[in-house]
């Protein structure tokens, strides 16, 4: 008698399968809204002709993801590079933005830990991807390899995940889709004490009966007042903090924040 074969379940880096469904997985998300959003938050932090201000125009996105809101950016007249952690996601920007027809100015790299030739007026990271560092000593290394690559007076544009959308929504949260040839099982649960949000994918392809890959994302929750902290340091000024996709003011019973610092000048 033949014995089945039993199923087996990979461990992969985040977004390293997810790349391949990630537009379908995101479609709900409206980029070009975001992308005026942005826009606006730049006009709104620049009001005025105050010392240590600047326009802008060109911008890196940390965690691009598959670059729909740079192509966006992109089309508004912006100059725009993006990074990303994934090489999977990475590539995925780098194909848009050459379809677009727009310079793929695209390159592998970790927010915490990176270096630029290039100077920028604004740095952007969107959809709570700072939520990532699972540390505070994490965020405090983004600010500072940011600070390096911003022109002074430019823009370091964020936001993140609060508990209260965490608790609200993805306190224990399970879904199952198919898009092609994948399936994927998701459960999102939140672990208060510790302030981490954990989303557990599982994986299938037809392509490949048998097999299961296994993404586990763990987003680390930072109050506002933790934010300002770890960004209190001489060369950053809170030039704005924002409720979700609005011009109130930011506090702990929004999905989402916004956050604008400014670099002072040297």
């Amino acid at each position: 008698m033949q014995v089945p074969l039993l199923p087996t379940t990979d461990e992969v880096p985040p977004y390293s399968v997810v790349a391949q469904f990630y537009d379908y997985l995101m479609r709900h998300v409206n980029y070009a809204r975001w992308a005026n959003y942005v826009i606006d938050l730049f006009d709104l932090a620049n009001l005025g002709e105050a010392a240590g201000r600047r326009r802008v125009q060109s911008i890196l996105e940390l965690a691009c993801g598959s670059g729909k809101l740079l192509v966006e950016l992109s089309r508004a007249g912006f100059q725009t590079y993006g990074m990303d952690r994934s090489a999977s996601m990475a590539q995925c920007t780098a194909a848009r933005c050459e379809k677009a027809g727009m310079p793929a100015r695209i390159w592998c790299g970790d927010m915490r830990n990176f270096a630029s030739a290039a100077r920028f007026d604004a740095v952007i990271c969107l959809y709570d991807s700072l939520n990532y560092c699972s540390k505070p000593d994490e965020v405090v290394s983004v600010f500072a390899h940011v600070g390096e690559v911003l022109q002074p007076g430019g823009l370091f544009i964020f936001d993140i995940c609060t508990r209260w959308n965490c608790w609200r929504n993805f306190r224990n949260y399970t879904d199952k889709e198919d898009w092609r040839r994948w399936t994927y099982h998701r459960h999102s649960f939140f672990k208060p004490v510790a302030n981490l949000q954990y989303n557990e994918f599982l994986i299938e392809n037809a392509d490949f009966p048998g097999q299961t890959f296994r993404e586990l994302h763990v987003q680390r929750i930072y109050s506002l007042n933790e934010i300002r902290k770890i960004a209190a340091a001489d060369w950053w000024e809170e030039a704005g903090c924002f409720k979700d996709m609005s011009r109130r003011p930011g506090n702990e019973r929004a999905e989402r924040v916004h956050f604008v610092f400014r670099k002072k000048r040297d």
